[in-house]
């Protein structure tokens, strides 16, 4: 869509532009070196998002090793072709303590990794990464503008960035983080320090120096039940306060210090106790409230505590699109929008994106009603 930039700044300015807009949200459907631009199953839905989506581009800025400056640590990679389709990269880094490493598959016929050993899979990994140098830097933006000025209206600048516990979750294999948090609470604690001290510094470079973009913050599914088992974490609440709304509110109020940017917190597993908090930080966008067959409420009670005031992005679960009937796919379509009552401020996504190919005939069909039943809906 030719001026889904402008719409979706208008509708973040509190305005009323008669329809309800619908993304794919991380598919960039004028990038022709994504994952998806690569295979021709995909190529009747990239037309469908270009011609009746509201799109967006996402801009991950380099942050280093640690977040400290590229080049100040030294990560070097090895590669090994394990299948015919698919390698093993492993990166391996030096530190005081000793050696840190990391390896993961990735496969052509997939845009996701598998990690196979992560970072961190003991106490004394912790140490090691508590160990690595420091060197402060300003992120390289220039491609980000590049990108910006090439597309234009065309769409909607959003810069991901994550959080401390965006960060750590990605650091220890799934469902480790809460197990660490348990043995080793004063270790992790000390590395969420560290990464709270560093992410200000690459928070408050970017602020100053982008515009009109939406900044997007990621990792507080990390640290919200059910990946914080509750039978464990009996203070949920103040493992979340104290990991999750303590640092993302000292960088939403860097954010807030710099330009004029939008704020979107991305959240999966949202939990209707801990949504106060988060809200109260001030962001414009939450997302993903996803409505499923099985769970077909989830947007009206998300709108219910969030008020008016805050864009919210939701719809249909992934899995649902790939399984469910259209009917199906369009009934959950209908009452998200409907879910979300009087409030202009919605916007139509899937929870994610088909990360492997070929795209099914099924799949496709669902994205085409999730697109079409968005655009029934009119203010």
């Amino acid at each position: 869509m030719e001026n889904s930039r402008q719409e979706i700044l208008a509708l973040l300015r509190g305005q009323n532009i008669g329809k309800i807009p619908v993304s794919l949200y991380k598919i960039d459907p004028y990038d022709e070196k994504s994952f998806w631009a690569g295979h021709s199953s995909f190529q009747r839905l990239l037309e469908k998002t270009r011609n009746d989506c509201h799109n967006f581009f996402f801009f991950r800025p380099g942050t280093g090793f640690f977040f400290s400056a590229p080049g100040s640590i030294e990560v070097k990679e090895e590669k090994h072709q394990d299948t015919k389709i698919s390698e093993v990269i492993t990166l391996t880094v030096e530190t005081e303590r000793g050696t840190l490493t990391r390896s993961a598959r990735t496969t052509k016929l997939s845009a996701e990794q598998w990690v196979l050993k992560p970072w961190i899979t003991s106490s004394h990994d912790i140490e090691k990464f508590l160990s690595l140098p420091y060197t402060a830097y300003t992120p390289d933006m220039s491609k980000f503008f590049e990108k910006e000025s090439l597309y234009g209206n065309k769409s909607m600048p959003v810069i991901s960035l994550p959080d401390p516990a965006g960060v750590a979750g990605t650091l220890f294999a799934p469902g480790d983080l809460p197990r660490f948090l348990l043995e080793h609470e004063k270790l992790v604690l000390e590395l969420f320090e560290l990464f709270t001290q560093r992410l200000q510094n690459v928070y408050k470079a970017i602020s100053l120096q982008v515009h009109n973009a939406i900044i997007r913050i990621r990792g507080a599914e990390y640290l919200t039940p059910p990946a914080l088992p509750v039978e464990y974490f009996h203070n949920y609440r103040e493992i979340f306060l104290n990991y999750v709304i303590k640092p993302d509110t000292k960088l939403i109020n860097i954010l807030r210090s710099g330009n004029l940017n939008y704020i979107c917190y991305h959240w999966h597993e949202m939990k209707e106790d801990l949504l106060p908090y988060v809200l109260k930080m001030g962001i414009d966008i939450l997302e993903p409230a996803i409505n499923t067959v099985e769970f077909p409420l989830t947007v009206s009670k998300v709108r219910k505590i969030a008020g008016p005031g805050i864009i919210i992005m939701g719809g249909p679960a992934l899995e649902e699109i790939e399984f469910r009937s259209p009917h199906e796919i369009a009934q959950v379509c209908s009452d998200s929008i409907v879910q979300n009552g009087k409030s202009a401020k919605f916007i139509l996504i899937p929870s994610g994106v088909p990360s492997s190919i070929p795209l099914a005939s099924q799949t496709e069909e669902n994205f085409f009603t999730m697109i079409d039943s968005a655009r029934k809906f009119s203010f």
